[in-house]
């Protein structure tokens, strides 16, 4: 395992990574500070990080929002290793399962479900430094994992549970916010936020107008540079 430097929250943390573990992006970070500036207050709750990777959303909360309890699971081995090396590290009490989506959590219940797992079309995640060696499996559109979940996560919630997740323009946003209209009577979203796609990713730059064109993904193209998007969807039960 290696330290390497990750800036979230305005923090710098010293992790533990592993080959193949999913190197957090400004995604974790937004999904963090939104869910801070929302839920700051909670205490005695119940809240899940799935596809937690290194671990970094829970440590984050757990240290901003201590009287809860914690939950992280992931598909990848790697990353569970990873997790528990480093919640050792930042002395965090959680739950930590290995398996794919929902299934480590058979008959439990939680208040705050934040999702993490991939929410990018797999066409870009394996040519982009994003997922270098770290499994993809989101489909052509990125909506493979994301609505699979908005129609699972019901059964895992709470009574007035919130699943809270981000809608990235490099996905199908129609898709998605369809399955969520489906499956929760109440959907907000909570942030949007503008950034530049990766210097190395625009040499791909045929294959970005050919997916915009078919509608698997989005983004605005101004100056010659590529605009992407990443918004925060919360999506309450009742």
């Amino acid at each position: 395992m290696k330290l390497k430097k990750i800036k979230i929250n305005n923090q710098i943390f010293k992790l533990y990574f592993k080959n193949g573990v999913f190197i957090p992006t400004a995604t974790s970070d937004f999904l963090v500070n939104n869910f801070l500036k929302l839920n700051k207050s909670v205490k005695n709750k119940k809240i899940l990080d799935l596809g937690c990777g290194s671990g970094i959303i829970t440590i984050v909360l757990a240290n901003k929002i201590k009287e809860n309890e914690y939950y992280a699971s992931d598909l990848s081995k790697n990353s569970i290793l990873c997790c528990k090396k480093n919640f050792i590290k930042f002395n965090i009490n959680a739950e930590i399962k290995n398996g794919d989506m929902f299934k480590p959590w058979n008959d439990y219940k939680f208040d705050f479900i934040i999702n993490d797992i991939s929410g990018i079309s797999s066409k870009l995640a394996k040519r982009s430094q994003w997922f270098n060696n770290v499994p993809i499996s989101s489909g052509a559109d990125g909506t493979k994992l994301t609505t699979k979940i908005i129609r699972e996560s019901s059964k895992y919630l709470n009574r007035r549970g919130i699943l809270y997740l981000p809608l990235i323009s490099l996905s199908n946003n129609k898709k998605i916010l369809s399955a969520a209209k489906k499956n929760f009577t109440k959907i907000k979203i909570i942030s949007d936020n503008k950034w530049f796609l990766p210097i190395e990713m625009e040499k791909h730059k045929k294959l970005l107008f050919n997916m915009r064109d078919k509608k698997e993904i989005n983004f605005e193209y101004k100056f010659g540079k590529f605009i992407c998007s990443t918004r925060i969807l919360e999506l309450k039960k009742n």
